[in-house]
Formats: structure tokens, sequence, C-alpha cells
């Protein structure tokens, strides 16, 4: 050892590598423990400062310094921004600590300013105000892990003494760091199982206390701090906390016998940590228990609402104070007059049992939104809701405006076309009756292709009519009655059919007609005669007028002219 290098003694070696391993068993943080093996390398082998590098987190190639003494933090925090030491580059732009780090060998300079080939680190070197650096390799089981400096502001002779005490060190240095590292991943191991019993815990209490799908969004958000969204397969949010659209997310799909059913987002700008990812994953299976459960119940009030559906559009009288009082044990109460609204669609003549359920779903969804709550079911492949003469939807009132508004959500839906027929209110016992004349109207439309809704205001003669089971026997009779004039319609764009429609809802009022048709009574006159000419009936006979009516009741239904 040279005379500038102070001759440590073996107490004082002792002393500093126990403080090291002292260090190593308590909880200070790993970049205590390289600080301080720094400030121990200085204190035993008079270096006026000292750092420790290791290797920075892939995929970046290069040294970066974990631990240091006598350099700010400010220096250390910019060196390892802007000039960390690059592990990728040889010859003259090759720093002597890479070049230590990567043969495994102790590198040393005795003044820099006098060695040759000086790379680009020379300007470092002289910015951070050393002469000599010694660059020692930190080995554990054999593999090379980092690099132990130190560092002289004035040019030094590295001998082979001092070279042994920071090898020495530095194996000290590197089994001290290794274990040190490993303590830290326990403790993150820990760390993270008890957060993972956390998960666990929180998650499955939400489920064992059954509080749905918004108990799921809430403890999912909590656990993880971010906002939270469950939604159907088809987009429609179920649950959320503080979701605001249109924010990056990560999805996880939620499956119920391998089919997906929902999918559960957290709000998150990058990827989530592993941790993170299985209380999403958690929070997923805890959601398809509560949609099974949810399904498992609906599935029950389904059966439970079609077979009192059923009952009551089949009744004759005898037991309805027993389907009554079924009824409010279900929560509805049907003592009073009934409107009664049907709605079938493509799917319900051919069968499909997906889409039915997807309308049901529909129908169910915009009764939960009216007062009272109509009674929703299907039966013989139709939807069948029952509402009450004052149920509100929003400013307006009753079962047409029901119609609409499921009308509308089912062609979103992608569920067109689709047909609805209303009936007036009418008592509980006469409902069955009333179903065959809806079924009827339905029945005459079913070939039409569009989506429709059929009003049946008024008990008229024309209902009996629509009780019919043969629809085909009502085409053909419309056809025989209207025939001619529904071609001569088409050929002449005339509205024969339209205008007599309005004469008699006016009572065969001409000038009334006429105001409503835009026209001159004289043409309401004109196009009545041609009328009469094409279909061999006279208005002045109550038969025949009586027959144009309900013809063209049937027609208009029938999507006829």
């Amino acid at each position: 050892m040279s005379d500038e290098t102070p001759g440590p003694d073996l107490e004082r070696w002792l002393d500093a590598l126990a403080g090291i391993g002292e260090a190593v068993g308590g909880d200070a943080p790993v970049t205590a423990l390289v600080d301080r093996v720094a400030r121990t390398a200085c204190d035993l082998l008079g270096y006026d400062f000292c750092a420790v590098f290791l290797p920075a987190d892939p995929p970046t190639k290069a040294l970066t310094i974990v631990g240091s003494h006598g350099l700010s933090a400010d220096y250390v925090a910019k060196v390892n921004a802007e000039r960390p030491i690059l592990l990728d580059v040889r010859g003259t732009e090759e720093a002597p600590t890479s070049i230590a780090f990567r043969t495994g060998d102790v590198v040393t300079l005795e003044d820099i300013d006098t060695a040759p080939g000086i790379g680009p680190w020379g300007g470092v070197a002289h910015e951070q105000g050393y002469r000599a650096l010694i660059s020692v390799p930190l080995r554990r089981a054999g593999v090379v892990v980092g690099a132990l400096n130190g560092y002289h502001a004035r040019p030094h002779r590295f001998d082979a003494v001092e070279v042994g005490l920071v090898s020495t060190l530095a194996t000290q240095v590197a089994v001290a760091l290794g274990t040190a590292q490993l303590r830290l991943r326990e403790r993150h191991t820990i760390a993270e199982l008890r957060r993972a019993e956390e998960v666990h815990g929180l998650l499955t209490a939400t489920a064992l206390r059954g509080e749905g799908l918004a108990g799921v969004a809430g403890a999912l958000a909590e656990l993880l701090a971010r906002p939270v969204l469950v939604e159907d397969v088809y987009g429609n949010p179920l649950a959320d906390v503080d979701w605001v659209a249109g924010v990056p997310d990560t999805a996880a799909d939620v499956t119920l016998d391998g089919e997906v059913v929902a999918r559960v987002r957290v709000a998150t700008e990058g990827t989530l940590s592993g941790l993170d990812r299985r209380a999403l994953d958690h929070a997923c299976v805890v959601t398809a228990l509560e949609l099974l459960r949810a399904r498992t119940a609906a599935e029950v009030e389904q059966r439970l609402r079609g077979s009192l559906v059923a009952d009551l559009l089949s009744t004759d009288g005898a037991d309805l104070d027993a389907l009554l009082q079924r009824a409010r044990r279900l929560g509805w109460d049907l003592s009073g007059a009934q409107a009664l609204l049907c709605v079938r669609g493509t799917a319900s003549s051919t069968g499909d049992a997906t889409s039915s359920d997807r309308m049901l779903a529909g129908a169910d969804r915009i009764a939960s939104t009216v007062r009272p709550r109509p009674l929703v079911a299907t039966h013989r492949g139709d939807l069948v809701l029952l509402v009450a003469p004052e149920t509100a939807v929003g400013r307006h009132r009753g079962a047409r405006e029901i119609a609409r508004r499921l009308l509308d959500a089912l062609a979103a839906d992608g569920l067109g076309p689709v047909t609805a027929c209303v009936a007036p209110a009418t008592p509980a016992e006469e409902l069955p009756a009333l179903f065959r004349t809806v079924r009827g109207a339905l029945d005459l439309a079913a070939d039409t292709g569009d989506t429709d809704l059929i009003d049946l205001r008024d008990v008229a003669i024309d209902h009996l009519l629509l009780r019919l089971d043969d629809p085909q026997r009502l085409r053909d009779f419309a056809r025989t009655v209207l025939g001619e004039a529904i071609d001569y319609d088409r050929a002449h764009a005339s509205q024969l059919l339209r205008t007599a429609r309005v004469l008699l809802d006016r009572d065969l009022d001409r000038r009334a007609a006429a105001d409503v048709l835009h026209l001159h009574p004289n043409t309401v006159a004109q196009r009545m005669r041609r009328l009469e000419a094409l279909t061999g009936l006279r208005l002045g006979r109550p038969r025949d007028l009586l027959q144009l009516q309900s013809a063209l009741t049937v027609a208009r239904i029938a999507g006829l002219g």
C-alpha cells in the first residue's frame, strides 16, 4: 500500500463489516444499506467519495448509482437520468465501470488526465472532480451483479494490498446486498400475501352478504382506488363507481358456463400490477356468482309471472279470486281494469329462445321505469304486458306510450321487425276474450314485415273477427270486399281506402272528412262513388257499411292496400 493510503487495522475492518451485517438484519431499505457501504469504503480506504452501481431495470442496458457517499443527491439523480454507465459500448467509448462489470476484473486508473484513450466519460470525471478511480466488480455466486467504485480527487496509485482490501470489502458487500434484496423480496411477498388475503376477504364478504353488482364494484374500487364499471355483453352499464366514459381502462370478461356474460372495467393509464390483476380476476368470479344468483332469481320470477299470466288469460272466471290473490302476493294488484299489450317479433314465430329472452329483458327494463309497474311475461310465444290505466311514463300515461318506448328499445337492440298491439283497459275476467282478439290482430299483421303498433281503441264488431284462428280467411275476406279498390289505389295513387276510413271515423260527414284530408267535399263524394262502383257496396245500406268497416279494419292490420 502506498503512503497515501491509510492502513486500516483489523479491528476497524471487523467493526465495519459487523456494522454492515447488522444493517442487513434490520428493516432499513436497500438504498440505506448501499449508502452505508459507500461510507464505510471511504472511511476504511480514504476515498474522497464512493459509489455503488447496479444494473438498471430492463430494457435499459446501463449501470446506475444506487448508493453513494460524498456525492449530492441532485448530482446522482442527474447522472442516472442523463449519463448512466452504458453497457453496450466498446473501445474508448466504454467506461471503466462497464469494463469491470463486463469482464469481472478490477479496473484502476491512477490519473485520468494522463491515461491514454479517454472517452466521453472523461468529461464526467472532470465534472465530478476525481483524478483516480478503482472499480471492483460485485460477485454473488460467481455472477457479477454490480460494481463498487472508489474515487480520489488527486492522482493515486492502487497497490496490490489496497486492491485486495477493496476486493474483500466488495465480496462482503455483494453478500450483504444479496441478503438485503432477498429480505426486501420477502417483505414484498408478505405484503402481497396480506394484500391478496385482504382482496379475498373483502370480495368474499361482499358475495356472502349478497350486496349485488353494486357491492362488487364498490369493493373493487376501494381495493384498487380506481373507478370501476360492470357492464353486460351489449355494453349496458350494470353498476359503476366514479366511472367516466372514454377513460383508458383494463377489462376482464365475466363468464358463466363458458359464455361471456359481462365485463368488469378498471380505469388505468397503464397495465395493472400482478396483485391488482388478481383482484380484478377475483372480482370477475364474484360478479359471475352475483349474476348467477340474479339469473336464478329472475328465472324463478319469470316462471311465476308466466304461470300467473297464462292462468289469467285462460281462466273461465271460476278461479279469478284465487288468481288475483296470487298476483297480490307477487306484488301486482289486478283487481281493477287492465290494459293489455302484446308484442310479437320474428323471433317469436321462429322459436328463437335467445331473442325471446332479450325481448323479455327489454320489456323488464321499460317496466322498471314506470309506476305502477306492469306485469310482464311471455305467453304462447308472445310478450304480454298488463298495464294499469293510470300507469305513468314520464309526462305521458298509458299502455300506448309504453308500447312505443318498447318498440324503439327493441329496434335499437336489433330485434326488429316487431309488432305491438294495445287493447283497451278491461276487467280481469274479460282478459281471455281480449287476448284472443289481440292475437288475431297479431296473426293478421305477421306477414307485413314491418315494425308496427296496432291500437284497438274501441270494442266493435271488428274485434269479433280478430278472434278467428284463421288469419288467411280474414285476409281473403278483406281481399274479396276491397280487392278491386286496393288495386285501383295502387294503380292511380287515389287513396280510396284512406278516404273511406276517415269518412267512417267522422260519422260519414263529408265536410269533416274533407277538412282532415285537405280536400273539397265534392272530391270526397267522388272518391266514395268510385269506391262503391269498384266494391259493389252502398254506404247508405247498414249491412254494406258494416261489411266495409270490418274489411277496412282487417286490411289495415294485415297491411293490405
